[in-house]
């Protein structure tokens, strides 16, 4: 409260005062008894005038009656003012006194930070909101005076004494700079001195805005860390060696010189050298000339390279031996060859030729066609009766497909065979042909699979015949009968054909409905199972994971060392994958089960949109990504948990696969209903990936998202979620450029203003409201309990916890309590629910004490009821700052004077 300075007049001989109020009451006292004292002599001087002048004694009489009688008034008011002047004096001495114990205190909290800096082994400084010097420690002096740098406390400036220290850096290290965002913002600089010492400074800004500064000497660090690294690449080295030596190829580098750079012995045996003979630096043309790989040499003269500066060919030397010779270029300059001895391969592959030579003579001698299909469905052999048959040569058959030799009409009748050879059947089976002079050919088809080693099918052999002559016989023969017995066995072969059809059908309907019947019972059976599995994963699987996040945001709240920091992020990083992880394959689950169904209502965007702006902003602006938002104020029909969700898993996704840029979230409306757009400048999609997006355990180009550890269903949910509410979602995507996901909105009816709730104003999200406030909370889990007073001890809030209703029921045990808020677990011990826990509390603490209940069940029957009791909910497992910011808004609502 500000008070206001009395208007005392320009002269007034006392100082001006200060907003104390007992100071303000002392000098208006002083005022107003000098006011009197003047009056009172004025008065004194003109009754003593009036008499000496005047002849009107009586007169003169009668006022100086009625001037003693003010005087006396006014002398009576004057003591009481004077008594009040000595409260006051009082009063003012015992400030007095006050003041000058703080200031004894101030004197020796700044001796003891005087003596805590000069404790510590780093230089430190410390700079007001003007970057001039206040304070500086005796190390830091000493460095300082040591390469007569001159600094004066009060006016030397942070940039003039980095300034006057730049000469004594080493400016050929390149200065390694970092800035650490949480808990604090804190500047770290590494670089090196030209004496070489290495020094790392800190910066870090205090809550009044000045700047501390530590310089701490790491040169045995740095020391340290380049012995690790030279003994890294010695090992390194050292494992590249052995592993050249036990390479059965003979490798070579040769630099872009032509100088022999890196050998193994296989090389130097192939060269038939002496270790001697060979040394690093020799040139590769000399070193080759007389030995057996001179014509290696030759063939690496030769321009033979694909456009990866590839190539490979055999090379047979004098002795006999065949190697393989293979060569890269190496994109710094030179090359890398490798030679492998492949001399047995070559004498396998030279009989397996002469086989072939054998085979074929014998099958060219065969009247029968025959042929090798390979998996492609190419032919690889054929003989000689397979190419007068259809007027081809070899050269026209070998390596084309079966529907460029056969036709389109053969091949589609051939197909149904040519297929179950593939799948590993022996097939046999007759096809008549009609030849080019319009002659019809019958011939006898065998297919016979080809099995490799493994067992798998990599072709087929085909056998043909020509079986006309025999066949027409057989069908004169056949027909000649079927004409006898025809008349005779005509009306009974029908009727048994009817009755054999008949009872057929009826077998096969009395099949079906039991394999109906046991069908809908497995069908009954997996549905409750799976509801079962969800059941248990929704609650005993995020109920780890909950207390587990707990500990660690509570250990993150702590202050601890950098390297203890990194690993505190590390893990609560991978918590948060391996939560988002569960919680989708829980969504998918129950989506596909059909156990989510949406709550339609009328609803303004407005409140849900400035929610999700409010929680997303902050990731996107800690990537360094603009966040941009344009809210609306139309009503909407649907279901404001389910939207929340399937924008939420868009937003993440822009974050997530948007490296620099801006993220929009925005509304345009439409005729058909308000569309919700989430755009990025991320990589994009391509043309082609577009149709797949949506689809679970898929997302696009994988590889160059390794750190990226999820399963790909966030947009699948998104696409079952608006299935469910019956929204249509649509993407466009430019790839390298930036995606656009929309989802149209059915307008609602508008509420009028008495009738809308009142919106939740989320005053503060820290620790304003949350200090010295008294919280009960009722969980059946004692990890999670804990985890919740550790974490919310940490935020200056006052942790009761209690696992069983026995406890809660226990006689004047709430009593004996304050609490603020109650935070209940819906699933507690024994079938008992939270609503059970509140039911005994609430008649104890009113029924107006604010409720958080906290559930993994993710029901609409749960939401409706949470939401029909008016507490706020969240859902399993907990993040810290959604219950910090439910926390903060509860808070602030029960502090808030009701209208």
């Amino acid at each position: 409260m500000t008070h206001s300075t009395p208007p005392y007049p320009a002269h007034s001989p006392y100082p001006a005062v200060d907003s104390n109020g007992q100071s303000d009451e002392l000098e208006q006292l002083r005022y107003e008894n000098d006011k009197l004292k003047k009056i009172n002599a004025v008065l004194m001087r003109r009754v003593e005038m009036g008499w000496g002048n005047h002849s009107h004694a009586y007169q003169s009489f009668e006022d100086a009656a009625l001037l003693a009688d003010k005087v006396k008034e006014r002398t009576y008011k004057l003591q009481q003012t004077l008594h009040r002047l000595e409260e006051s004096n009082l009063q003012l001495e015992h400030a007095r006194h006050e003041a000058e114990k703080n200031r004894l205190t101030a004197d020796q909290d700044r001796q003891r930070l005087t003596d805590a800096i000069e404790s510590i082994s780093e230089s430190f400084v410390l700079f007001d909101a003007k970057r001039k010097m206040v304070l500086v420690n005796n190390r830091c002096r000493e460095f300082w005076n040591r390469f007569n740098i001159p600094f004066q406390l009060g006016v030397t400036t942070f940039q003039q004494i980095t300034a006057a220290s730049l000469p004594l850096v080493d400016h050929s290290c390149k200065v390694q700079k970092k800035v650490s965002a949480y808990p604090s913002s804190i500047t770290q600089t590494i670089f090196k001195l030209k004496d070489g010492t290495w020094i790392q400074m800190s910066e870090r800004r205090t809550a009044e805005d000045g700047l501390v500064v530590v310089y701490t000497d790491i040169t045995n660090i740095k020391q340290t860390e380049e012995l690790r690294y030279q003994t890294a690449m010695a090992e390194q080295a050292q494992l590249l060696k052995s592993t050249l030596e036990n390479m059965t190829e003979a490798v070579a580098l040769i630099n872009e010189n032509n100088e022999l750079q890196t050998w193994n012995q296989q090389f130097v045996e192939f060269a038939e050298l002496g270790n001697t003979d060979i040394h690093r630096g020799i040139k590769y043309d000399a070193l080759l000339a007389d030995t057996p790989l001179r014509a290696v040499f030759e063939m690496s003269q030769l321009d033979q390279r694909d456009d990866d500066g590839y190539c490979e060919s055999e090379i047979t030397l004098d002795n006999g031996i065949v190697l393989l010779y293979k060569s890269h270029l190496i994109p710094s300059g030179g090359m890398l060859n490798t030679l492998t001895d492949i001399t047995d391969r070559s004498h396998h592959q030279r009989a397996l030729q002469e086989s072939e030579q054998r085979i074929r003579l014998i099958t060219d001698a065969m009247p029968a066609l025959i042929s090798y299909v390979n998996k492609d469905m190419c032919y690889e052999f054929v003989n000689r009766e397979f190419e007068k048959w259809f007027h081809r040569s070899r050269s026209e058959i070998i390596s084309h497909h079966l529907q460029q030799v056969l036709g389109q009409e053969e091949f589609n009748n051939l197909y149904i065979y040519i297929e179950r050879a593939m799948l590993g059947q022996s097939v046999n089976f007759e096809v008549e042909h009609t030849l080019e002079n319009g002659s019809q050919r019958i011939s006898n088809k065998t297919f016979i699979p080809h099995f490799d080693q493994e067992q798998n099918i990599v072709g087929f052999f085909a056998l043909e015949q020509d079986v006309t002559e025999q066949r027409r016989t057989a069908k004169a023969l056949k027909h000649a009968y079927d004409y006898m017995e025809q008349r005779v066995n005509q009306r009974t072969k029908k009727i048994s054909e009817i009755n054999a059809q008949l009872r057929k059908e009826i077998e096969d309907r009395q099949l079906a409905q039991i394999s109906l019947l046991e069908a809908k019972r497995e069908a009954d059976r997996a549905n409750e199972s799976k509801s079962k599995f969800l059941a248990a994963t929704s609650h005993d699987l995020l109920q780890p994971m909950n207390s587990a996040r707990l500990f660690v945001s509570a250990l993150a709240e702590q202050s601890l060392k950098p390297e203890a920091q990194k690993l505190t992020q590390s893990l609560s990083y991978s918590l948060e994958n391996l939560e988002s992880l569960i919680t989708a394959l829980v969504d998918i689950s129950k989506l596909e089960a059909g156990l989510i169904e949406p709550v339609m209502d009328d609803f303004p965007a407005e409140e849900l949109l400035g929610n999700l702006e409010n929680e997303f902003r902050p990731q996107a602006e800690s990537k360094g990504l603009h966040f941009r938002f344009k809210n609306t104020s139309r009503t909407i029909h649907t279901d404001g948990y389910l939207l929340a969700r399937i924008l939420r898993n868009l937003l993440s996704n822009a974050i997530r696969y948007t490296n620099e840029g801006a993220i929009l979230l925005g509304t345009r409306r439409r005729p058909e209903g308000l569309e919700i757009q989430v755009c990025d400048t991320g990589i994009g999609i391509p043309a082609n990936k577009l149709s797949e997006i949506f689809q679970e355990f898929n997302r696009v180009d994988p590889k160059q998202r390794r750190h990226d550890q999820g399963l790909g269903l966030g947009l699948a949910i998104v696409d079952k979620l608006s299935t469910v509410m019956k929204h249509r979602i649509h993407v466009d995507s430019i790839e390298g450029k930036g995606s656009r996901f929309s989802v149209i909105i059915p307008y609602g009816k508008s509420r009028l203003s008495s009738d809308m709730p009142a919106p939740r104003i989320i005053e503060d999200r820290f620790n304003s409201h949350l200090e010295g406030a008294n919280l009960l909370i009722i969980d059946n889990d004692e990890a999670i309990c804990q985890g919740m007073e550790t974490l919310l001890g940490s935020w200056g809030i006052n942790v009761t916890s209690v696992q069983t209703l026995e406890a809660l029921a226990k006689p004047g045990w709430l009593e004996s309590i304050d609490v603020d808020v109650v935070v209940a677990d819906y699933h507690l011990d024994n079938n008992d629910t939270g609503f059970d826990a509140l039911a005994m509390v609430k008649p104890v603490l009113g029924d107006d004490i604010p409720v958080i209940m906290i559930t993994a069940n993710y029901t609409n029957a749960l939401r409706q009821e949470v939401r029909a009791q008016g507490y706020s909910l969240l859902n399993k497992p907990v993040k810290p700052h959604k219950m910090k910011l439910a926390l903060s808004n509860l808070m602030s609502q029960r502090e808030r004077p009701s209208d």
